[in-house]
């Protein structure tokens, strides 16, 4: 009797144990997007940018190319990340227009930039995030000139 419940409590927490592991697939790629957002986004530590890149090709694979163009962006990747907005907004992701213009703006592409930005603000018609996420890209890309975007 003893040995049934020690192989049947070995089974239930080697069950238990699958069953976590299988729910928490995800796990190591929000682990990179939380380290994005703590090192790079928020304390502006560009040696971290490589979690960064990381996340955004694990949510460009899986279609979040919105999101991806985002992550591009802050793990110095404008080219990248310009190619994941376009991509997003070819699928309706209008929001991505943001984006494209902000990676634009990287880029030296004012005239672009200005096309985008004109875009976002018709569809989303909420643009008040766009200067903070200036803000946050000036950290990264200090000689790039964002005034396209804020006239």
């Amino acid at each position: 009797m003893r040995k049934f419940f020690l192989i049947a409590a070995l089974f239930v927490s080697g069950t238990i144990l699958n069953v976590e592991a299988a729910e928490c697939k995800g796990c190591s790629v929000g682990k990179l997007m939380l380290q994005c957002d703590y090192y790079v986004k928020r304390q502006g530590d560009l040696t971290k940018q490589h979690y960064c890149k990381a996340y955004a090709e694990s949510v460009d694979i899986d279609g979040a190319r919105a999101k991806a163009a985002w992550y591009f962006l802050l793990a110095g990747e404008p080219k990248k990340a310009l190619a994941s907005a376009k991509n997003a907004l070819k699928h309706g992701h209008d929001f991505a227009a943001e984006y494209a213009a902000l990676a634009s703006a990287v880029l030296g592409d004012s005239r672009g930039a200005k096309r985008y930005i004109s875009y976002f603000l018709e569809r989303v018609k909420n643009g008040d995030y766009v200067k903070e996420d200036i803000g946050v890209l000036r950290k990264i890309y200090g000689s790039a000139d964002f005034s396209s975007l804020t006239e």
